[in-house]
């Protein structure tokens, strides 16, 4: 490998690093029934370590693909959306993994896609076109690649049921740059480059709409996004409580991204659920004493209501 190759690998793993990580939305040590280990199941390069109760990741295994944070089911891990979303957008639809043939926008591994960047992009753009390289001889995501983006597409068009994605392995039309025209140009941009990688919700492209949502993640602000635009059935997870509930804190305290809550009004309390920040994880499911609560769908209007749904009201026993 020449000197050239060495200098964009070390540029292209600096500007494409591990995912961040925030604990408090690890549903590990959130400490819920069951625990979680999806992202240690998908990692195709054996980079994730869950034995100290938090996820680590080697950085010298991890090659950027993606696939741990498409599957986190409480946006513990990311990357940055808003580059990705301004990738798409520049492509008017069309988007290509590092990989693939041809020109156009591309993203560094279609394992970055997330169920919002899709559904938010279908919803202002039209049909999107998503081509791929070789998977099962790629070394960032491999085979897997594939599969899992079929599962992101199909969460997409929960949010957004007008969704129309084709992926292809045909090049696409646009400029085609060689690699050393590609590194000067990566060289040129690096503050510009530094700047996006830094994980932070987008405030951009779209999102005036959104601009009293500034504690909703950024992920969840984007299919929120989409599910405003949509005239389809929007099927947002949600959860519902029974007469059994007693009331307690588990639910609220394993929740990973605070959809629920629990509010005290006079000798009463109120669990509320606030249905847009509700990812269908599950951990309040498992996790309750009672099992009093079960997995259900909301519709468009609850996802957009401006006030939390109630799901249970009451004076509890042990007050």
């Amino acid at each position: 490998m020449g000197m050239l190759d060495n200098l964009l690998g070390a540029f292209l793993k600096l500007t494409d690093p591990t995912p961040r990580y925030t604990g408090s939305r690890c549903l590990v040590e959130k400490y819920a029934v069951g625990g979680c280990d999806e992202c240690l199941q998908v990692c195709p390069h054996e980079a994730i370590d869950l034995s100290h109760f938090r996820v680590e990741i080697d950085d010298t295994r991890c090659t950027g693909c993606g696939l741990c944070v498409q599957v986190c089911p409480g946006l513990a891990l990311e990357y940055a959306l808003g580059p990705t979303q301004e990738a798409i957008t520049k492509g008017r639809g069309q988007l290509k993994c590092s990989r693939a043939e041809g020109g156009g926008q591309e993203v560094f591994c279609l394992g970055r896609l997330t169920p919002g960047l899709l559904a938010e992009a279908g919803s202002r753009l039209g049909p999107l076109v998503l081509a791929r390289g070789d998977c099962e001889k790629c070394k960032i995501g491999g085979p897997a690649v594939p599969e899992q983006l079929e599962k992101v597409i199909a969460e997409a068009r929960l949010y957004y049921p007008e969704l129309e994605v084709t992926v292809t392995t045909e090049a696409l039309p646009g400029p085609v740059f060689g690699r050393r025209e590609l590194f000067r140009q990566l060289m040129g941009g690096t503050v510009r480059v530094a700047a996006e990688v830094i994980p932070e919700p987008p405030r951009q492209l779209g999102f005036d709409e959104d601009a009293e949502e500034g504690g909703l993640h950024g992920e969840l602000r984007l299919r929120r996004a989409a599910a405003r635009r949509s005239r389809g059935e929007v099927r947002w997870p949600a959860v519902a409580v029974s007469d059994a509930c007693t009331l307690c804190p588990v639910c609220t305290n394993v929740c990973p991204t605070g959809a629920i809550r629990r509010e005290r009004d006079g000798d009463e309390f109120v669990l509320e659920l606030e249905v847009s920040a509700c990812t269908g994880c599950g951990a309040c499911i498992a996790s309750c004493p009672p099992q009093a609560m079960e997995l259900v769908e909301a519709g468009r209007e609850e996802v957009l209501a401006e006030e939390p749904l109630e799901l249970l009201r009451g004076e509890p026993e042990w007050s």
